[in-house]
């Protein structure tokens, strides 16, 4: 932009007055010279308001244009709430989350798989979209309590992406020890496919994708992520208290990480079953809740899918549930 003559005199002068000279900065005229003083009209100066957004390990959803698609996906599942359990929608009885939740998404009514069962059975149909018969009553993972539905494990795997279940409380891959395998879907997946590399087991893949969590790494995510904390850190066996400590370090690390804070990534926290499910989408495009509409453990996947760009599974109750990512918005 041309400001003018009278506008590059100043700019000048303003380059002149810093360099050395007398004790004022200014240089003196030269010997037996008189001073000479120039009056230049001053020019119109153009102020530009500068804006600058709060960073989002601070403010994590700052309801920025949606992506269309997002590089990682993490799911935090914790255990056994309704929402009056924590405080009523909005989490206020969990200090930590109830501070996330005032900037982002969360629903009044979200559902489960299926009301009828316990933990094992929201979990594969989070991850499958299926009520599925033989994953039932917690059973231990073998050949009778195993799924082969196509899942989310899968669907990253066959995109080129990288799936890791991060399991707290293991020490060793494809491990339930220290946590519970209820609560770990990857060990119940069995079904066979093939793809231009061969035929595959999605039980092969368990030594690779079922980890550690002190593996987890915030600023290197997989493409998706489910970190499943210990039977105390997720609220089966302890207290609101110890489940918002928990949240308020590792869910923090997440977000304070740098996939996050790139605005590529987005954190589904939910709850597995007892309708009406807490749930916390988190995403830097999120806006605060209660968001308008009805989520399931059906919809996040479904959502879920659609964020990585991968085809939505017509199976289970996938055909039929919502997508989030206009009303979240995300």
């Amino acid at each position: 932009m041309n400001l003018g003559p009278a506008a590059s005199l100043v700019i000048a002068f303003g380059l002149a007055a810093g360099c050395g000279g007398g004790p004022s900065g200014r240089s003196a005229a030269p010997r037996g010279r008189a001073a000479v003083t120039t009056s230049t009209a001053q020019a119109p100066t153009t102020s530009v308001a500068r804006t600058s957004r709060p960073d989002l390990a601070e403010i994590p959803c700052q309801g920025l244009a949606p992506r269309t698609t997002y590089e990682h996906i993490v799911v935090v599942l914790m255990e056994n709430r309704t929402w009056n359990q924590v405080g009523g929608a909005g989490f206020g009885g969990m200090a930590y989350l109830a501070r996330i939740a005032r900037h982002c998404a969360f629903y009044d009514e979200w559902t489960n798989t299926n009301p009828a069962q316990d933990s094992l059975t929201q979990y594969i149909g989070l991850t499958s979209g299926v009520d599925n018969p033989r994953t039932v009553n917690d059973c231990t993972p073998s050949a009778a309590c195993s799924s082969t539905d196509s899942n989310i494990f899968r669907q990253v795997r066959l995109s080129g992406g990288s799936a890791r279940s991060y399991v707290e409380g293991a020490s060793t891959p494809c491990s339930a020890v220290g946590n519970g395998a209820k609560h770990i879907p990857a060990l119940y997946y069995r079904g066979v496919y093939t793809d231009a590399t061969g035929t595959h087991n999605d039980a092969d893949f368990c030594t690779t994708e079922v980890r550690p969590a002190d593996e987890l790494d915030p600023n290197h995510l997989p493409t998706f992520a489910m970190l499943i904390p210990n039977l105390c850190h997720d609220g089966h066996d302890c207290p609101n208290s110890q489940v918002d400590e928990w949240a308020s370090v590792h869910v923090a690390a997440i977000l304070s990480g740098d996939d996050y804070r790139a605005g590529s990534t987005a954190v589904f926290v939910m709850w597995d079953e007892s309708d009406p499910v807490p749930n916390l989408v988190i995403a830097p495009s999120a806006e605060a809740g209660p968001r308008a509409g009805t989520g399931s453990h059906a919809a996040a996947l479904e959502t879920i899918e659609e964020m990585l760009g991968l085809p939505v599974l017509p199976q289970g109750q996938l055909p039929a549930a919502s997508d989030l990512r206009a009303t979240a918005p995300i």
